[in-house]
């Protein structure tokens, strides 16, 4: 059984191609969402870097999207400029498969010198605004939804991790692997699941598992989920 650690909205897809491809799962998410109910202002001369689907379904929710409509806008992931094209933005500068890669688009396109507002959660990607430091990039950050951590396992969980049964597990933020090991320690079942598969969706969500000396850390080829899968299937474990 193979353990999805994202929540229950996002996991819908990467459940039924487990099922599809014979795997067994069971869906835990390791924090949860919420959308803070705060004005955003929105300036015409700035450019907007969506962070993920939460920034996108935050402004949504509390109906501020509007403003963005005609926004110069930077994706980082093709499903959250899905999900921008969705609720009407139309301008759609670029989309990035990662933080790191956007950096590097953002430097090219001399963008040193105007103003960009990164919208996100309270829990940020602290490797984009080093690596916009080193190319002078001026980023200002924007706190729209906040991410928190689970604080225990469920009932149901702890049987399926005590019996044996949770055989990998997915993880695709670097806070849902430092949440899992907190954890993990908590219950003092740490030592046992240092064989155990951990497929990450990139290398910065697999350091922390790499600094516990986990010995089969599977990580996608590229960030995404189908690269996830495809890690999944070269693994002899599940």
């Amino acid at each position: 059984m193979i353990l999805i650690t994202r929540p229950k909205e996002q996991s819908k897809d990467l459940k039924l191609t487990l099922v599809a491809k014979g795997y067994k799962n069971f869906q835990e998410s390791l924090y949860s969402i919420e959308y803070l109910n705060r004005k955003v202002s929105y300036d015409k001369d700035s450019y907007y870097i969506f962070s993920s689907i939460h920034s996108v379904k935050s402004l949504v929710k509390n109906k501020q999207i509007y403003k963005f409509i005609n926004a110069n806008i930077f994706a980082i992931g093709k499903k959250v400029k899905q999900e921008l094209i969705n609720s009407g933005c139309k301008k759609i500068l670029a989309t990035s498969i990662d933080s790191k890669t956007l950096v590097v688009i953002l430097n090219s396109l001399k963008f040193n010198e105007v103003k960009l507002v990164y919208l996100c959660s309270n829990v940020v990607n602290s490797d984009f605004f080093n690596d916009a430091k080193k190319y002078k990039l001026s980023v200002k950050k924007k706190i729209i939804y906040k991410t928190q951590p689970i604080k225990k396992f469920t009932k149901k969980l702890i049987y399926y991790l005590s019996s044996n049964r949770i055989l990998g597990i997915t993880l695709y933020s670097k806070l849902s692997a430092e949440t899992l090991l907190i954890l993990l320690k908590k219950y003092k079942i740490l030592s046992n699941f240092k064989e155990t598969p951990m497929y990450c969706i990139s290398d910065r969500v697999a350091k922390p598992l790499r600094q516990k000396k986990f010995k089969h850390i599977y990580v996608a080829s590229k960030p995404n989920q189908k690269s996830l899968i495809v890690s999944i299937k070269k693994s002899h474990f599940v």
